[in-house]
């Protein structure tokens, strides 16, 4: 027996419905402004154009196949995706091109991996020989030769090859019959621990330094490079053909939070996603949401704490339980059954959460849509 999600919006509600009528949507609820999310699809689509550099988005941001159109039809080459689950469902929504920028390990991932492999052109990531072999298997149960990237750790320290031993693992990737070596990546996300906007660019430029030399080395082995992948949303704007870079791979950009706000990487008014909550109890200085941790995640800040009230700077919400988001109010009041808005602190983990987000422009929803990759990080 299939169980379907159940949609907050009333199915005698017709769009467009204003999001702040509680008879239209129930909360918590995401909502996603047009103009700000399709400005910052653009933008960024005219830098890699400009710049002369193939945009790979990663969609694990949005995981919505709506989002990700809209960003091929802006320019993007293909898709970045984070596991196996989200390509499933991107190839069997029509995306050819898919990119999975993570190690395959398994034998039923691996399975998987096989027929999303007749679906689409994939490229895989390795840091290791094991990861080698089992895409190796893939290429056999699909009767197809792999691209492969090697990944290559440029200071973040979480997976990746060592800059040192990269070539001996390019060589074992060319040397393979069922393989295809297409370049290299990596991804530089430590960069969000800059102390200041000069430290982001210091972290692009280690980046593209080392995947530069490392270029020049395979080379000069005699190995062509197609790809250099690289570039988050932070680093991206630092790099260049000039590096050696071919492609880049932002994901948060398309929505942006404050945790990009606090890296110097978008403004205010770039934010596209906000989590409409309900007041459902006040007590003096303490207004409590129905935005828990199962909407917001643990993921906190410290100025921001779990979340920004937007026009409410007087808010701050300073802990949250399951169901629960508890804040203070320094000033002002607010009145049960009140609407507010709250920014996030890291997006792309709330699109995990909620089956579906509302398009709006103004106080209008104009559109419903569903994340397809809901719970898919598998």
């Amino acid at each position: 027996m299939r169980i379907e999600v159940p949609t907050p919006l009333r199915a005698d509600a017709p769009l467009p419905a204003k999001w702040m009528d509680d008879s239209a949507i129930s909360t918590p609820a995401l909502l996603v402004d047009w103009d700000v999310v399709t400005a910052n699809i653009q933008r960024m689509a005219d830098f890699a154009r400009r710049s002369g550099l193939d945009l790979r988005p990663h969609v694990k941001t949005h995981k919505s196949t709506y989002m990700a159109r809209l960003q091929l039809e802006a320019g993007a080459r293909g898709i970045c995706v984070a596991k196996v689950g989200e390509a499933e469902v991107f190839a069997a929504g029509g995306f050819d091109d898919i990119t999975i920028a993570y190690p395959v390990v398994g034998k039923l991932k691996l399975e998987r991996l096989a027929t999303v492999a007749q679906q689409a052109v994939l490229t895989l990531v390795t840091d290791s020989e094991a990861i080698v072999e089992g895409y190796e298997e893939v290429a056999a149960a699909s009767g197809l030769r792999l691209g492969v990237l090697v990944e290559v750790d440029t200071g973040m320290h979480r997976v990746g090859a060592r800059p040192e031993l990269v070539l001996d693992l390019v060589r074992r990737v060319v040397k393979s019959r069922s393989l295809r070596f297409q370049g290299l990546l990596t991804h530089a996300g430590h960069a969000h621990s800059a102390a200041d906007p000069l430290g982001v660019a210091l972290v692009a430029r280690e980046e593209a330094r080392i995947l530069g030399g490392l270029r020049e080395a395979i080379e000069d082995a005699h190995i062509e490079v197609p790809v250099v992948s690289a570039g988050s949303t932070l680093t991206s704007p630092y790099l260049s053909p000039d590096d050696g870079i071919t492609e880049i791979r932002p994901g948060t950009y398309i929505y942006n939070d404050l945790r990009t706000v606090a890296s110097w990487s978008c403004s205010y008014d770039q934010l596209a996603v906000s989590a409409l909550a309900t007041v459902v109890s006040v007590d003096g200085d303490r207004v409590t949401l129905d935005t828990g941790n199962k909407t917001l995640t643990m993921t906190n800040d410290p100025v921001y704490r779990f979340g920004h009230v937007l026009g409410r700077p007087e808010i701050t919400l300073e802990r949250l339980s399951e169901e629960h988001g508890v804040a203070t109010m320094s000033q002002g009041s607010v009145s049960v059954g009140e609407r507010l808005r709250v920014l996030p602190i890291h997006v792309c983990v709330w699109m995990d959460l909620q089956p579906e987000v509302y398009v709006i422009r103004g106080d209008v929803i104009v559109e419903r849509i569903a994340i397809s990759a809901f719970r898919r990080s598998f």
